[in-house]
């Protein structure tokens, strides 16, 4: 069987099936396994199940937990290879002094669980160092702690063939320095604002890393331009068509949807400040969030807010919600708004125009790769609250409009954002590290 099969599209290269067989990737990811609103849990999703179904391929791959000591690795069949899941503790605390003495309690916790799970006899003493000298105090100087120690043992327990790295946290220097020592090579695999690149600890990893990419060719810093791999996402139109949305509940006015987990970045405040706007000149409307809430004090703050304005009756908060049930709201929407500051690429839009639906979003990070101004929708300055308000205002305003930039929007996604072209991305940029 070659190697390579030449294509006949645009792609430079297609693998073919089965190049990848017996071989495993360790992939870590600060994500969660059963969340279906998060866009990095998505897109790996798709990539995890295209690749499994063209390779006799393992996968490993952490996800966050609360408690390590109520889970362990499972193990999922899928397609003709697997996937073990590796449960990392996470907690984030609101100071990074105040809460010191939470956070240490909670690395003692875990790490004992940790060393209980894996059958390891070591002295609660000797723990409690290694705990807290492990990244050189990086447990107790950031406001999110990481419980992520064990991890690195993988790479010699499951003679794992390559490391993706797609979060960027303090606790990754260890699991990449073992790489190093294992000779295994590295990706790192950016599904957030190219910024990031430009940090310090970042630009260290990059120098050693076998392949670089990133879901938007958009602010990538010089150092790394000419050998980042644009990986995008992919959507399943096939899935996300309007045909198949159901009915959701009534509702007496036209919709504005924003699909994102309830955080500061993803710009549910400034939604709210642009409905105000709305509301003073008379404009018919409700809003739903439909996300995991992340931040408890910002949901707090936004339904005082609405309160405070006169918007509680026009407001719902609809939780996470399942692809079944978003793909309901989106077909019942009328307009799909992300008014993000800090964003990789803006999943939820594609799927949105995907849907046939119109989208307005800040033109922050790289979400103008996933709309096309003017066309699909429209981009506003972020931050523009305003402005924001005015491009929803006229969209609620003309349904004919509406219907054009919907029918353009999914012609668009359906020829950008194929789950073929997601899964090519990777098997290529996956070969060319694992050669090299």
């Amino acid at each position: 069987m070659p190697l390579i099969t030449r294509p006949t599209t645009a792609e430079k290269y297609a693998l073919a099936p089965g190049v990848f067989d017996g071989r495993t990737i360790l992939r870590y990811t600060h994500s969660y396994r059963n969340r279906s609103s998060g866009g990095v849990e998505q897109c790996l999703r798709c990539v995890n199940r295209g690749l499994l179904q063209r390779h006799r391929l393992t996968i490993l791959q952490t996800h966050l937990v609360e408690d390590l000591g109520t889970y362990e690795i499972e193990v999922e069949e899928y397609g003709l290879g697997r996937i073990f899941w590796i449960p990392v503790a996470v907690q984030q605390t609101k100071s990074r002094f105040a809460d010191i003495p939470l956070r240490a309690r909670y690395i003692l916790d875990q790490t004992l669980a940790s060393s209980r799970r894996n059958g390891e006899a070591w002295h609660p003493v000797l723990h409690t160092i290694r705990a807290f000298t492990l990244h050189k105090f990086g447990h107790l100087r950031h406001k999110c702690v990481i419980i992520s120690d064990a991890v690195p043992d993988l790479l010699r327990h499951h003679k794992v063939d390559l490391l993706a790295v797609h979060w960027m946290t303090y606790d990754a220097e260890r699991l990449i320095r073992r790489a190093r020592l294992a000779g295994i090579p590295f990706v790192i695999a950016n599904h957030f604002d190219n910024g990031l690149f430009s940090d310090p600890r970042m630009r260290k990893w990059l120098s050693h890393a076998a392949g670089v990419g990133a879901v938007s060719p958009k602010g990538i810093p010089a150092h790394v331009a000419s050998r980042c791999v644009n990986l995008l996402d992919g959507i399943d139109t096939e899935y996300f068509a309007p045909e198949k949305a159901r009915p959701v509940p009534a509702l007496d006015r036209p919709l504005i949807l924003l699909p994102a987990l309830v955080k500061e970045s993803k710009g549910q405040y400034d939604l709210l400040q642009a409905a105000r706007i709305l509301a003073s000149r008379n404009v018919e409307f409700e809003i739903c969030f439909a996300g995991a809430v992340e931040s408890e004090p910002l949901l707090r703050r936004l339904k005082d807010y609405a309160s405070a304005n006169g918007l509680a009756e026009r407001i719902s908060f609809l939780g996470e919600l399942d692809q079944m049930k978003i793909r309901d709201w989106y077909g019942a929407s009328t307009v799909v708004v992300l008014p993000t500051h800090w964003e990789g690429l803006g999943r939820c839009l594609a799927e949105a125009q995907s849907m046939e639906k119109p989208v307005v979003a800040y033109d922050s990070g790289g979400v103008a790769e996933t709309v096309l101004p003017n066309e699909t929708g429209f981009l506003v300055k972020t931050g523009d609250v305003e402005g924001l308000a005015d491009k929803i205002d006229f969209l609620l305003a003309n349904g004919t409009e509406r219907q054009r930039m919907g029918q353009r929007g999914r012609q668009f996604v359906v020829q950008k954002f194929s789950l073929t072209a997601l899964i090519d991305r990777h098997e290529r940029f996956y070969f060319k590290a694992l050669s090299e």
